[in-house]
This record gives C-alpha cells, sequence and structure tokens, in this order.
C-alpha cells in the first residue's frame, strides 16, 4: 500500500478514536446525576486540543506510532476500562486544592499505555478512564480534564517516535527540570490563594517543595534507571512530561471554564493535581513497564 495511503487511513482512524471520545463525553453528559457540559468554552478548548493533536500526528505521520489496529483497540478499551475502575477507588482520597483533585496512584496506567503502546492508545487509556471514574464516582462531566488526562497518555506515547529512546534523554531532562522550576517558582512566589468558592485564604505553600523534591527524584532517578534500562529512565521522564502538559492544559482551561484566575488556577489546581501525579508515576510506572517486560520476556513475545 502506498505510505499516502497508509497515512490517509492512519488520519481517518485517528479522527475515529478523537470522535468516539467527544461522543462518550457527551453520553456521560446526558446520563450522569453530577455535573454536566455547560457553555461553550469547553468546544473551544477541546478543538484547541485535538487541532493540537493533529499538528503532532500530520508532522510525523510516517511512524508506524499513529497505527490503529485491532490491537491497540483491544488496548484501548483494557487501559481506559483500568483507568476508570482504579479512578473510582481512589477518588475518595482528595488532596488539598480549589477543586476536586485527588490522589491518584492510577495515574501510572496512561503513562504506561501511551508509552508503550502509542500516543492514540495513551489518550483514550487517560480521556476515556477518566470520563468514566468521573462518572461512576457521581461527580459528572469535566471535558477539559478527560482531555487532559488524555494528554498524559498522549504525551508519553510520543517516545515512540524515536527510535532510539536514549536520544531524547538528554533533552528531556532539561526540559522536565525546567518546567518543574518554573512550577515550583510560580507556587513560591505566590503561595496564598483565595479559594474561588470558599473565599478562604489557602496556603499552598507546601506544594513548591513537593515539585522541588519530585523533580529532584525523577532527575536522579533517570540516572540510576538509566543503568537497569532505558525505558525505564525514559518512562519516567516523558509521564512527567505528559502529567505537566495534561495537567497544566486542564488547569489553564479551568481559567475560561470556572473563572479562576492564573494565579488560582496554577497554584490552588495545577499544583496540588501535578505534584502528586509526579510522586505516583515516578514510583509506579517504571514498576509497572518492568513488571510488562518481564512477562514478554517469559512468554517470548
Amino acid at each position: 500500500m502506498a505510505l499516502g495511503k497508509i497515512t490517509q487511513n492512519r488520519a481517518v482512524m485517528w479522527l475515529i478514536v478523537l470522535i468516539v471520545f467527544v461522543i462518550l463525553m457527551l453520553l456521560a453528559s446526558a446520563f450522569t446525576s453530577g455535573d454536566k457540559i455547560q457553555g461553550v468554552a469547553w468546544i473551544v478548548l477541546t478543538a484547541i486540543a485535538i487541532i493540537g493533536m493533529y499538528i503532532v500526528y500530520f508532522a510525523t505521520a510516517k511512524s508506524e506510532a499513529w497505527t490503529v489496529g485491532t490491537r491497540q483497540v483491544v488496548y484501548m478499551a483494557i487501559g481506559a476500562a483500568l483507568y476508570g475502575v482504579f479512578n473510582y477507588i481512589f477518588n475518595t482520597i482528595p488532596m488539598p486544592s480549589v477543586s476536586q483533585v485527588s490522589l491518584r496512584p492510577s495515574i501510572c496506567i496512561p503513562v504506561f499505555f501511551g508509552f508503550v503502546f502509542g500516543p492514540v492508545v495513551g489518550f483514550f487509556t487517560g480521556a476515556v478512564g477518566n470520563i468514566l471514574g468521573d462518572f461512576i464516582t457521581g461527580w459528572g462531566v469535566y471535558p477539559v480534564w478527560d482531555i487532559g488526562n488524555g494528554l498524559i497518555g498522549f504525551v508519553s506515547g510520543l517516545v515512540v517516535l524515536f527510535g532510539d529512546k536514549k536520544r531524547s534523554l538528554n533533552f528531556l531532562t532539561g526540559l522536565v527540570a525546567v518546567l518543574i522550576l518554573i512550577a515550583a517558582g510560580l507556587v513560591f512566589f505566590n503561595p496564598r490563594v483565595i479559594g474561588p468558592w470558599t473565599g478562604e485564604i489557602e496556603d499552598f505553600s507546601f506544594w513548591a517543595w513537593a515539585f522541588i523534591i519530585g523533580g529532584v527524584v525523577v532527575i536522579v532517578g533517570r540516572y540510576i534507571l538509566e543503568r537497569v534500562s532505558v525505558d525505564l529512565a525514559a518512562i519516567n521522564l516523558w509521564g512527567t512530561l505528559g502529567i505537566i502538559i495534561g495537567i497544566g492544559f486542564a488547569a489553564i482551561s479551568d481559567i475560561w471554564i470556572n473563572g479562576y484566575s492564573f494565579t488560582t488556577a496554577m497554584i490552588g489546581e495545577f499544583a496540588p493535581a501535578a505534584g502528586p501525579n509526579i510522586l505516583n508515576s515516578m514510583i509506579l510506572s517504571p514498576i509497572l513497564l518492568a513488571a510488562y517486560q518481564a512477562i514478554q520476556a517469559r512468554t517470548g513475545r
């Protein structure tokens, strides 16, 4: 089959995946007992995210990373189901924030599925899994957070675009370090935020130290894990980058969705969500990947 026809088919399949995601999001909103989709801002923000992902696709359309076949569909279903169920379990453990942020050890699931099976599988796992988890919990539907969770898996899956994963490590290490320092600096600069719903002043300075500690562990862990396996080092860095981008997108979007100020969105929402997610991912994602690779080796696959 000609390369042009292959890339065209991949573009269509990727579009179908995105359409299925939007349909599931609308269905969840129609049947939930919690918050429903409201306003038009979510449409614009969803379109921006989809266009952004399509730009990445078209820039790298020749890569096998974008193949969507029966195997990928099965992985999507498994990943989304696992993420949804585990989110439901851990949604009962809230983190101090200005919104519904919960502890999520399950964040390793979209990171893992994206890293191993590619950006399309990673996006569907994170986005649809988040829809499912919030729906079962009874919270409702939050489009930008569904997309944000999808972006975590999507970005983690971009590693598949690199034939030599080791080549991406140095650049990623520097990029992640800079982004974490910026995040910590924002919190250090203005740690106190007025809660948009309570009107009370809340102190989030703890999360600045959480970012610093997490960043140090991620970067030091990169060099330690690299001695064991490049993959174990890479999943930590790609997962961290995915969390920063995905949660960052969702938090900044709440400036238009919920009327938050930039300070409220970044310090009161992004920091409490991204900080624990990075810590959970850097511990659990390498463990999950190592277990998967061990099973693959034993079965000869």
